[in-house]
């Protein structure tokens, strides 16, 4: 830090210094201590109480000095809660993976932060070995203390592999996020959840199991944001009856979603990465795409490309969806590509397109809806009505290599975009295993412009 800015900080106040320490990540609070005698003990004060077993932690070490370090990580938490001024924390948050070494000091922690009334406590109790496949296996660890249902002022509550009595929420009046995860929990308490905190706007429930299905049919709910994370269902369905959801995003399999207030929903993000095998669930898909038309965003995953197409139309939708800005999240493998086609039919109205190249689920045992070579729709002879030919204005690739199949999309787009004005390349730093790197993937870009085509004038190529 330059003198003349140490000089303006130490004409401040110890207690305006801690205000201004407690807008910083709790780690990074810790290291304002090197700066000066002034700030060597203030980082203490914080409000912002975030403690991390992974700070102290090497998962590379072997259990005996995992465990000593574990110890040492006690240690240095019991040495902040005891020093800690009386006075209100705005969020204390614990991430330990084994508490059942010392329950006596997870009670002890929780109880500090009960105590001086925290307005947004999280508590993970995961471990992070455990296996995603098999999250049943995994009991909770720790339950929460009878204190912490007396927090009226509670905002925001994360309780991972952290039971609680979802009867006792009755106090959390201003309670707007909740985010549970690891643990076993029913849809009837999902809904007694919403009912006794009507003030709820965000719920996550991630991996959690023994839901029959998911079901909030709460009417009157302030619930807008809606996250379900690779959560297990015995029956495939979800549906929403009350809520105007505004947000949702889904990792899971394919389920049958039912929204009875679509309108209001702004974005959806719909990953289908868990589904075990290509199926013909299309019509299934087309339905749960249907229900999001009103969204302006939508982000759809590898998995929906390659079966959506197995519905009744291989290339598209009944009627387009409302979508101004659609993200594909996409390998550009071949089995994809008519899922790609049917989006663009699909979504007739977006501004924005934006493909995330990342590894997907490829599935081997998948069969094109039809004979032709996916290659071949993405030519002038298979041209047909999609947001290419009159709305797409700005197109972003992150991830390009250019390959053969990120060419043959990108020229087509270009190519037949009359209205294309930007086109942003964000080349991947990654190296194939031929030994391709950032300099060849830049030499492929020549590849997708061509003079076969009535080429936008305002088009513009950005390359990052």
């Amino acid at each position: 830090m330059e003198n003349s800015n140490m000089d303006m900080f130490t004409k401040l106040s110890s207690s305006l210094l801690v205000l201004i320490i407690s807008y910083l990540p709790f780690k990074e609070a810790a290291r304002t201590s090197i700066l000066s005698k002034q700030w060597f003990n203030l980082w203490k004060e914080t409000t912002v109480l975030e403690f991390n077993e992974s700070f102290f932690v090497d998962r590379d070490e072997d259990e005996d000095n995992q465990k000593a370090q574990r110890h040492v990580f006690i240690d240095f938490v019991k040495q902040i809660v005891m020093n800690y001024p009386r006075k209100a924390i705005q969020k204390f948050s614990f991430v330990y993976s084994k508490p059942k070494e010392c329950l006596s000091d997870m009670q002890n922690f929780v109880l500090f932060a009960a105590s001086r009334n925290v307005r947004n406590l999280g508590l993970d109790f995961s471990d992070p070995r455990w296996i995603e496949d098999d999250i049943e296996r995994y009991p909770s660890k720790f339950e929460l203390p009878l204190q912490v249902y007396q927090l009226f002022g509670l905002e925001s509550l994360l309780l991972f592999s952290c039971s609680f009595d979802v009867s006792r929420f009755t106090n959390f009046s201003a309670l707007k996020t909740v985010f549970i995860g690891w643990i076993e929990i029913t849809e009837v308490t999902v809904n007694i959840l919403i009912r006794n905190c009507p003030q709820i706007e965000t719920l996550c429930l991630k991996k959690c199991w023994s839901l029959e299905h998911f079901e909030v049919s709460v009417q009157n709910s302030s619930l807008k944001n809606l996250i379900l994370d690779k959560c297990h269902f015995m029956k495939n369905m979800i549906w929403v009856e009350g809520p105007r959801l505004q947000f949702f995003k889904y990792s899971g399999e394919i389920n049958q979603f039912y929204l009875m207030n679509p309108m209001d929903m702004v974005e959806a993000d719909l990953d289908f990465s868990m589904e075990p095998e290509f199926d013909e669930l299309g019509t299934i898909l087309c339905d749960f795409l249907q229900e999001f038309y009103a969204a302006r965003v939508l982000t759809v995953c590898s998995v929906l490309l390659q079966i959506i197409p197995e519905g009744d139309d291989p290339l598209g939708l009944p009627a387009p969806i409302n979508t101004r800005h659609l993200i594909v999240k996409t390998a550009m493998h071949e089995n994809e590509l008519v899922g790609i086609k049917f989006m663009l039919r699909s979504c007739r109205y977006i501004h924005t397109l934006t493909f995330d190249i990342v590894p997907g689920k490829i599935f081997p045992d998948y069969t094109p809806p039809f004979e032709l070579a996916p290659q071949e729709l993405w030519t002038k002879k298979y041209r047909m009505n999609t947001c290419i030919n009159h709305n797409l204005r700005v197109v972003n690739v992150k991830g390009f290599k250019g390959s053969d199949n990120e060419i043959y999309v990108l020229r087509f787009i270009i190519q037949f975009g009359a209205n294309l004005e930007q086109v942003n390349l964000y080349i991947s730093d990654e190296e194939t295993e031929d030994g391709e790197n950032r300099d060849i993937y830049i030499s492929k870009i020549r590849y997708i412009i061509t003079d076969d085509g009535a080429l936008s004038k305002k088009l513009r190529i950005f390359i990052f």
